[in-house]
């Protein structure tokens, strides 16, 4: 992967959250299964942007339509991650906690979609540390691991 298909896979990093409707699992259990369901979103998102950028030589050749490109295909991914990671059983006291990580990323998914017809707005999600700041301020005070840039 070219270290601009990683930058552009860092814009969009996966979410952990927790459902009510599962049995709540132990902290470690959550972690390590939150950390999965993350870690095969960075797999995929991975390979979603060595194929949306494959043709680009640096940053400065990124359009809007190739950044819009990205997330048409990560953000789907993006918000399964989420949506599986919601189905999880929070740990007993730790509901909240877990329901403001799902409920950042899927903030952090709307902004996403409300930038899309900005073109500027759209390169610099692309370019920036990350097009899911909230989530990964949430996953990474919660404690998770490879979940958002800071995972």
């Amino acid at each position: 992967m070219t270290g601009f298909a990683l930058l552009a896979v860092t814009a969009v990093t996966a979410g952990c959250g927790g459902g009510d409707e599962a049995e709540p699992l132990p902290k470690r259990a959550y972690v390590k299964q939150a950390s999965k369901i993350c870690a095969d979103f960075n797999r995929d998102v991975a390979k979603v942007a060595t194929k949306a950028f494959a043709g680009l030589r640096s940053e400065k050749d990124l359009t809007a339509d190739d950044a819009r490109g990205f997330f048409d295909a990560a953000l789907p991914k993006f918000d399964a991650a989420i949506e599986d990671l919601d189905d999880l059983g929070p740990p007993k006291g730790d509901e909240d906690a877990v329901q403001a990580i799902v409920d950042a990323g899927k903030a952090d998914s709307e902004n996403i979609e409300d930038t899309k017809d900005d073109d500027k707005a759209i390169v610099a999600l692309v370019l920036g540390d990350s097009a899911t700041p909230k989530f990964d301020k949430a996953a990474k005070a919660y404690g998770l691991k490879g979940c958002g840039t800071g995972g």
